[in-house]
């Protein structure tokens, strides 16, 4: 339930609908979603998703991908990859992800 909370709340005008954002746009994170569910379809239905299905979790063997990058159109995504280093591992359960972009 706080998922669905805190995904319409990302919806409203506080950040994808806030019109006054002149910048471009990324949100990166532990979305927690197994699944394609509602932040997934809400954040697709106005930003670009860096479709790519590495692991990123748990960090010691990662089997999962429940990390996820979005982006506004403006960008054009480089290259992602997930960072596997000793701090990595002690910072987090989860690999970071790391994306470069090009604003277009």
């Amino acid at each position: 339930m706080e998922r669905r909370r805190q995904g319409r709340k990302l919806g409203a005008g506080e950040f994808l609908g806030d019109l006054a954002l002149q910048s471009a746009r990324v949100l990166l994170g532990d979305f927690n979603e197994w699944t394609r569910g509602l932040t997934t379809r809400l954040l697709r239905s106005h930003l670009k998703s860096a479709d790519f299905r590495w692991r990123s979790y748990p960090g010691l063997l990662p089997v999962l991908h429940l990390d996820h990058i979005y982006y506004d159109p403006a960008l054009t995504l480089q290259r992602i990859q997930v960072h596997r280093s000793r701090l990595s591992l002690l910072a987090s359960d989860h690999l970071p992800l790391i994306g470069d972009f090009q604003l277009t």
